[in-house]
């Protein structure tokens, strides 16, 4: 094949990767890595506080007690959730890969429902599991998100 044609296959594929203006397209998976990456940092230490805090709980009851304030997890989820619902929907701009999208929503929405726990009357192990599923969720979506905005990497 001449170096030509090999040009204008890789236009084309290109092309057919994403409905993204590829002009723009180095920014684009820039912004959006960063917000993938950020959102896998918080959905992690959001695992992290699920598993120390009933260790903390048995080894220094006030810490323990701190740490499983309603504030504590609010002021979490107001970081996640933004974080999520941008990275998500700035992806699914891009790839429009459905499965994505529904992941990261559903991990907001078990985040959101562990938030809600005290008000639902879930004891502390119903807590953590719907938070720590929802950050797997959430984890998982994001590095598929990441890998889905990178288009093979043109």
């Amino acid at each position: 094949m001449t170096k030509t044609r090999q040009r204008m296959v890789l236009v084309d594929e290109i092309k057919a990767c994403c409905e993204v203006d590829h002009s723009e397209h180095d920014q684009f998976v820039e912004q959006t890595d960063r917000w993938d990456k950020l959102g896998m940092t918080l959905s992690g230490i959001c695992a992290v506080h699920c598993l120390v805090t009933p260790f903390l709980a048995f080894a220094a009851p006030f810490m323990g007690e701190v740490f499983e304030q309603p504030w504590v997890h609010l002021l979490m989820a107001l970081f996640v959730v933004p974080v999520g619902i941008f990275a998500f929907y700035s992806g699914f701009q891009h790839h429009k890969k459905k499965y994505i999208l529904a992941l990261g929503y559903v991990g907001l929405a078990l985040v959101g429902t562990g938030l809600g726990s005290p008000l639902l009357h879930l004891n502390l192990l119903g807590h953590d599991v719907l938070t720590m599923s929802g950050s797997a969720f959430l984890i998982t979506a994001h590095t598929l998100n990441r890998r889905a905005c990178l288009c093979h990497r043109h």
